[in-house]
């Protein structure tokens, strides 16, 4: 019997853009699972999150960050959600924290700004 082809790249990626602010930048961060069972633990936090419920943009935050945050899992989109800085509580913020941690790492993808 004929095994699958193995898939290059991490098991799960997860991406966090955060844009705007007054000079208008654009910061990336990403954390990745190469393991079935970092893969697990990250879904495991990142499903229990309100990915249904993710409010608007409120229209007096003009100058404010928004995050738009991603979830990739063998290189299928399985999250997306964008939120304004006001909302990053709770689970949100600690999921954009664990990102930041683990791209800000000692051998952790270089985050990268862009105008």
């Amino acid at each position: 019997m004929e095994q699958p082809a193995e898939r290059s790249g991490p098991v799960v990626a997860v991406t966090v853009v955060r844009s705007g602010g007054f000079a208008g930048l654009k910061r990336t961060w990403e954390a990745t699972a190469e393991d079935q069972s970092s893969a697990k633990d990250w879904l495991g936090f990142a499903d229990s999150l309100p990915w249904g419920r993710v409010p608007s943009q409120d229209a007096t935050s003009a100058d404010r960050f928004v995050y738009r945050i991603v979830i990739v899992v063998r290189s299928e989109v399985r999250h997306e959600a964008t939120l304004p800085e006001s909302e990053l509580t709770g689970g949100w913020r600690e999921l954009v924290d664990r990102v930041q941690q683990q791209a800000d790492a000692p051998g952790g993808s270089e985050p990268h700004c862009q105008a």
